[in-house]
């Protein structure tokens, strides 16, 4: 009801060329004043008719942007934890990396030293065998030592001025 009495008020009396707080002031001065009273209080009511939604709005808007801003503090808070358990796994994948790498590099190595072990096992089992054949032969010729030097002695005692054959024979018989 009081909008709808401001709007004649304003249409039929605040329309009027000679209500102005100058006109109306050069009959009375208390008029006047009262009358720039009354247009300040009609504008004002009507720049604070469209400011008051504006404020509501901003009120509203603040408390929405207060309830965002707490949601984004808590995301902001997960992500926080979040990352923090990335940065420990990545810490965790750059340890395991380099565990595998270094037991990768042990057992490249260790089969590298099984390789030469295999070889030099079959070379020492062949050179068993040359050595065994050794043995034999160092067993027979130990045997046959002390006949062997007694021939040699008797070669060198009695040899000089024999001839090649009859040295061959003489050789034969002490055999």
């Amino acid at each position: 009801m009081s909008e709808v009495l401001l709007k004649r008020v304003r249409e039929k009396w605040f329309k009027m060329p000679e209500f102005t707080p100058k006109d109306v002031g050069n009959k009375s001065v208390p008029a006047g004043k009262l009358c720039a009273w009354c247009l300040a209080l009609s504008s004002y009511q009507s720049v604070n008719k469209n400011i008051i939604p504006k404020k509501e709005k901003a009120a509203e808007m603040d408390k929405f942007l207060k309830e965002q801003m707490a949601i984004l503090s808590k995301k902001q808070e997960e992500l926080r934890i979040v990352k923090e358990k990335v940065a420990e796994l990545v810490a965790n994948a750059n340890r395991l990396k380099a565990m595998k790498d270094e037991l990768e590099f042990r057992m490249n190595r260790d089969q590298a030293r099984m390789g030469r072990a295999e070889k030099l096992v079959v070379l020492l089992a062949d050179e068993a065998v040359r050595w065994k054949e050794t043995v034999e032969i160092l067993d027979k010729d130990i045997y046959e030592l002390v006949g062997n030097v007694f021939l040699s002695c008797a070669c060198i005692s009695y040899f000089g001025a024999f001839t090649g054959v009859y040295r061959k024979q003489l050789t034969d018989s002490w055999t």
